[in-house]
């Protein structure tokens, strides 16, 4: 999220200003040579004065730049509705792989759908690979992983919902941090290992996935989230900004809902006006989830 700064006020003022007179004063004038005088003699250069480095501090405003004084705050629809949605979500994960090809450890990397960590884990446990090579050798390596998932997210239905406008005086929250997958990946700078395995960018053939069972193909159960959303004047929600959420594969799902429900906008001075909100879901939720593409990667991810 965008950090705002105040005004900047500028310190050590009075050394400056002390500089800046030593700076303005007259230079003495040289004294005329002595008769008998060495002509040899170097002339001293007069020394410089220079100012003394400006050092500033920031501030951070008083009033949260989000906020607004409202006469009516914006009201989400009576009986929010919600439709099926499939969203493509990549989940990568690291699986060690022995000279036989067997998984010895495994690990979820980014996961799209935690409320299924069991079922992943038993899942990519179970993976056998035809083992990576280097020099014409079987080598143990961390494998690398890119499953692409088609996330099929029924219709939540919704036991709380508030909607609460953001005020001058609302703290400003952390976000969720949930960059684009192409972003995160090429971002991405994991440290080498250091259990004695071969990096997979080293080896000459990569682990190649043969047996790929996916035992989280399926949830039903509690979801919750916490979104900070702009709502326009005329009753649009036109921005999400995702504060807390249960499984990250729900930011593009709501994020594609959202802007079709009838909001009433908040009111100032008799007026719809755009109005900063949060907006704070809980209740059921059901996926379906079907694997679409396994991509084996030749960078460290673990």
């Amino acid at each position: 999220m965008t950090r705002f700064s105040g005004s900047t006020i500028p310190v050590l003022a009075g050394l400056l200003a002390a500089a800046r007179l030593a700076a303005q004063a007259p230079a003495a004038t040289p004294a005329p040579p002595t008769p008998g005088a060495a002509a040899s003699a170097v002339p001293v250069a007069p020394s410089k004065l220079s100012d003394a480095p400006a050092v500033t501090t920031l501030t951070l405003p008083s009033e949260n730049p989000f906020g607004a004084t409202l006469e009516a705050p914006a009201l989400p629809p009576p009986k929010p509705v919600f439709n099926e949605f499939t969203v493509v979500a990549p989940f990568f994960g690291a699986m060690r792989v022995d000279r036989a090809g067997r998984v010895t450890q495994s690990k979820r990397v980014r996961d799209p759908i935690p409320s299924l960590t069991p079922d992943t884990k038993k899942s990519l446990d179970r993976w056998v690979f035809e083992p990576a090579r280097k020099g014409g050798q079987p080598a143990e390596t961390w494998a690398s992983v890119r499953v692409e998932l088609a996330v099929e997210v029924r219709p939540p239905k919704l036991e709380q919902i508030t909607l609460t406008p953001v005020t001058p005086s609302t703290p400003i929250p952390t976000p969720f941090e949930w960059a684009q997958d192409s972003a995160w990946y090429e971002s991405l700078n994991a440290p080498a290992p250091t259990d004695g395995t071969v990096l997979v960018e080293q080896v000459d053939a990569p682990p190649n996935p043969k047996k790929t069972p996916w035992y989280a193909d399926s949830f039903k159960g509690p979801f919750s989230c916490r979104l900070w959303v702009k709502v326009n004047a005329a009753g649009h929600i036109e921005k999400v900004i995702p504060i807390q959420v249960s499984d990250p594969v729900l930011i593009s799902y709501f994020r594609h809902e959202l802007p079709l429900w009838p909001v009433r906008p908040a009111r100032a001075k008799g007026q719809p006006v755009e109005s900063w909100n949060e907006l704070a879901m809980s209740g059921t939720v059901g996926y379906s989830i079907e694997v679409k593409q396994i991509q084996n990667l030749r960078k460290t991810i673990s």
